[in-house]
C-alpha cells in the first residue's frame, strides 16, 4: 500500500477515535467577594426555639437529623397547561426534597422502572439547604433545623418557610417563575423555582457569617443505561462554561480530594451539576453570590433498585457578611438573598430560549468542539418533530437534509472513484514492472494521478466530511432529553436506548449478550453501499476499508438505537444517490495537457509528499549507483 493512501486511511481512523479523548473541563480559578445587600424585609418573629447545641457545633446548626416531611409542593404547568415538574418541599433545612419531571419516566422498556423521574430524590440534602463551615478539609454542617409553613405568604404558586437557630430567624420563599417574560412566552421557566432567603439576627451581639453556602444538589445517573461518565458538577465562570467529573477529585498527578472547596475564582455566574438528560443549576443574583463553590464525589441509590452508583455534589457559596444585634431602638441587622433554581431536561432550544435569565445555559448540552454541527442538526430533528410528531421519522428527514447537501460533493466523488478505478490495470502494470521497488511504483502511481488529473484524495473526502457529522449527531444523542422513551417503528420503542428484542440465556463475563437490530441492519446497508461503489486503490486498502463495516457495526452496537437509525438512513439514502449517479454519463480515462495540468501548490500537503517521495527515490538511485560501483571495483 503506498504512502498517501496509508496517511489516507490513517486519518480516517484517527478521525474516528478523536471523541473518545474529547474533554472540555477546567476548575476556574476565588475573587474579591460580592457587595452585601440591602436590608431585606423582617422574617416572621414567631419561631420555634432553637435546639440545643454543642461546644463544636455552631448556634445556627441544629445537631440532630431528623427525618424530613414534605410540608408542601408546587406544581409547574407548560403554556399548553400540561404538568411538568413537581417540587417537594421538606421541613428540614427548609429545602427542595426533591423534583419530579412528570410523564417522563426513569426506563421506558422495563415496566417497573416507569416512574416519574426525581432529581435530587436520593440525595439526603435537600436542594436550597444552607451550608456552614465549607472547606477543604472537613465536611461541611448542613442546616438540619425544622421549618414551618408561613400560611399567609403561602399559595399554590409559592411556599414560605420560616425557622430560628439560635439568635438566627430565617425565611425562604420558593416561588414559580412566570412563563411569561417581556411580553413571550419562555417554556423552560417550568423548571425554574425562585428562592428568596432573608436571615435577621435577634441577638444582642453581631453574629458574622462566613464561608457559608446554598447547596445546588447532588446528581448521578438515572438508570444503568446511562453512563456514570456524563455526571459532572458544572459551573459558567468568566463567560465560560466549564465541567468536571469524580476524576477531579483522584487526579492522575497528585493526591485525592475528598471534596473542593475553590475561592480564587473569576466571576462566577452559577453552578450545578447534570447527568445525560437532565440538570441542575443555582444562579445567585449579583448580592448573593461571592465566586466561591464546593463540590465532592459521593454515592447514591438508584431508584427501585437501590443500587449503589457514583454521584457529585455541589454548593455556591455565599458572599461573607456581618449581622447588626437587636437593641431597643433597632431592629436586628438583615441580609437577603435571591436565587435562580433551573431543574430539568437538557432540551437544546428551550435552554436557548432560557439565556436571557440564565447567561449560556444551554451550553449545559455540551456539544463541544462539534457545537457548530451538533446545534443545527438538533434545531432540524426538532423542526421535523413538530411536523411529523415521530422522533424517529425526524431523524430520517433530517439525515435526508445533510445527505442533500453533501450530494455534490458525493457525486464529485463518486466519478473520481471510478476514474481512479479505470487505473487498476495500468498499477497492475507497475507492480509487475517493479516487484520489489515499492518506492518506486509509488512515484510512478503519482505521476498516473498527474497525467490523468485525478486527485488520490477525492474518493476519501466524503468519508472525512461524514465522520464529523457522525459524531455530531452521536453528542446530539447523549444529551438530548427529547429521545428519552421516544418510540420509533415496531420493536424501536426507546430511541435513546438499544433496540433490543430479546438476551441470550447465557452470560459473557457477567454480561447478558442481547439481539439489536438496527446494528445489523445498519451494517448490511454500509455492505450493500460499499458493494455498489468503484473499487479504487491497492488490494490492502481495498481491506481497510471492507472492515470499516465492522466497526461501525461494533460501536454503534451498545449506544442508542437513533445512531444505527440514523447511519441506516445514511446508507440507504447513499445507495439511492448511487443508483442516481450511475444513470448519469461516466467518467473515461483521458490524459490532461501538460501545459494544463494542475501542479501541487508549493508548500502544500501534496507537494511535501511529492518533494519526499523524489527525495527518497533519489536516495535510492544513489545507493544503487554507489552498489553498482562497488562491484566494479571488486572486480
Amino acid at each position: 500500500m503506498d504512502k498517501t493512501s496509508i496517511i489516507v486511511i490513517g486519518s480516517c481512523i484517527a478521525l474516528l477515535g478523536a471523541n473518545w479523548w474529547y474533554t472540555s473541563t477546567q476548575t476556574p480559578p476565588p475573587a474579591t467577594p460580592a457587595p452585601q445587600a440591602q436590608v431585606a424585609p423582617a422574617v416572621p418573629t414567631a419561631a420555634p426555639a432553637a435546639q440545643p447545641t454543642t461546644e463544636a457545633t455552631p448556634a445556627y446548626v441544629t445537631p440532630a437529623t431528623p427525618v424530613p416531611q414534605v410540608l408542601a409542593t408546587l406544581t409547574s404547568h407548560d403554556s399548553a397547561g400540561k404538568p411538568v415538574a413537581r417540587y417537594s418541599i421538606q421541613d428540614i433545612g427548609g429545602s427542595v426534597k426533591c423534583v419530579d419531571m412528570l410523564g417522563q419516566a426513569i426506563n421506558s422498556t422495563k415496566e417497573e422502572l416507569r416512574g416519574d423521574v426525581s432529581i435530587n430524590g436520593n440525595v439526603p440534602q435537600g436542594i436550597g439547604t444552607l451550608m456552614f463551615r465549607l472547606s477543604n478539609n472537613a465536611e461541611p454542617a448542613y442546616d438540619q433545623t425544622p421549618y414551618s409553613i408561613i400560611p399567609e405568604l403561602t399559595n399554590d404558586k409559592q411556599v414560605a418557610l420560616f425557622a430560628r437557630m439560635g439568635d438566627l430567624l430565617v425565611r425562604k420563599i420558593y416561588s414559580l417563575a412566570p412563563l411569561q417574560h417581556n411580553d413571550r412566552t419562555v417554556e423552560g421557566n417550568a423548571y425554574v423555582l425562585n428562592l428568596t432567603v432573608d436571615v435577621q439576627n435577634v441577638g444582642s451581639i453581631p453574629l458574622s457569617a462566613t464561608n457559608w453556602g446554598l447547596y445546588a444538589g447532588g446528581m448521578s445517573q438515572i438508570n444503568h443505561s446511562e453512563g456514570s461518565i456524563y455526571t459532572h458538577y458544572i459551573m459558567l465562570e468568566n463567560g465560560d462554561f466549564c465541567k468536571e467529573n469524580r476524576g477531579s477529585f483522584d487526579p492522575f498527578f497528585g493526591s485525592a480530594k475528598s471534596r473542593i472547596y475553590s475561592t480564587d475564582n473569576k466571576k462566577l455566574e452559577w453552578v450545578g451539576t447534570m447527568s445525560q438528560y437532565y440538570s441542575t443549576v443555582v444562579m445567585p443574583d449579583a448580592n448573593s453570590g461571592n465566586n466561591a463553590w464546593y463540590a465532592a464525589p459521593t454515592r447514591y441509590k438508584l431508584p427501585v433498585t437501590n443500587e449503589e452508583v457514583d454521584g457529585v455534589e455541589m454548593g455556591a457559596g455565599i458572599p461573607d457578611f456581618t449581622l447588626a444585634p437587636k437593641t431597643e431602638n433597632m431592629p436586628g441587622g438583615v441580609r437577603s438573598l435571591s436565587y435562580k433554581i433551573f431543574t430539568g431536561p437538557k432540551l437544546n432550544l428551550m435552554l436557548e430560549d432560557m439565556t436571557h435569565d440564565i447567561p449560556k445555559i444551554e451550553q449545559i448540552m455540551d456539544y463541544g468542539w462539534l457545537y457548530l454541527i451538533s446545534y443545527p442538526m438538533n434545531w432540524l430533528i426538532n423542526i421535523f418533530h413538530s411536523w411529523f410528531g415521530n422522533w424517529g421519522w425526524a431523524i430520517v428527514a433530517m439525515t435526508f437534509v445533510v445527505r442533500l447537501i453533501i450530494w455534490p460533493l458525493y457525486r464529485k466523488s463518486y466519478m473520481s472513484m471510478k476514474r481512479m478505478s479505470l487505473l487498476q490495470p495500468m498499477m497492475k502494470e507497475l507492480k509487475e514492472k517493479y516487484p520489489n521497488d515499492q518506492q518506486k511504483v509509488s512515484m510512478e502511481m503519482m505521476n498516473l494521478y498527474r497525467q490523468y488529473g485525478i486527485s488520490p484524495f477525492g474518493g476519501c473526502l466524503p468519508m472525512f466530511l461524514q465522520i464529523p457529522i457522525f459524531f455530531a449527531f452521536f453528542y446530539v444523542l447523549q444529551t438530548a432529553a427529547e429521545l428519552r422513551g421516544a418510540p420509533f417503528l415496531g420493536w424501536v420503542t426507546d430511541l435513546s436506548q438499544m433496540d433490543t428484542v430479546c438476551t441470550l440465556p447465557f452470560t459473557i463475563l457477567g454480561w447478558e449478550p442481547a439481539i439489536n437490530v438496527l446494528p445489523f441492519i445498519m451494517a448490511a446497508s454500509m455492505i450493500a453501499m460499499m458493494k455498489m461503489t468503484p473499487q479504487a486503490g491497492d488490494p490492502t486498502q481495498q481491506k481497510i476499508m471492507k472492515f470499516m463495516p465492522v466497526m461501525f457495526f461494533l460501536f454503534c452496537y451498545t449506544y442508542p438505537s437513533a445512531l444505527a437509525l440514523y447511519w441506516t438512513t445514511t446508507n440507504i439514502i447513499s445507495i439511492i444517490q448511487t443508483l442516481i449517479i450511475r444513470r448519469l454519463p461516466q467518467p473515461t480515462l483521458e490524459k490532461v495537457d501538460p501545459k494544463k495540468r494542475k501542479q501541487p501548490k508549493k508548500g502544500s500537503f501534496l507537494d511535501r509528499m511529492q518533494r519526499m517521495m523524489e527525495e527518497q527515490q533519489k536516495a535510492l538511485d544513489e545507493q544503487k549507483r554507489q552498489a553498482n560501483m562497488r562491484n566494479v571495483t571488486k572486480k
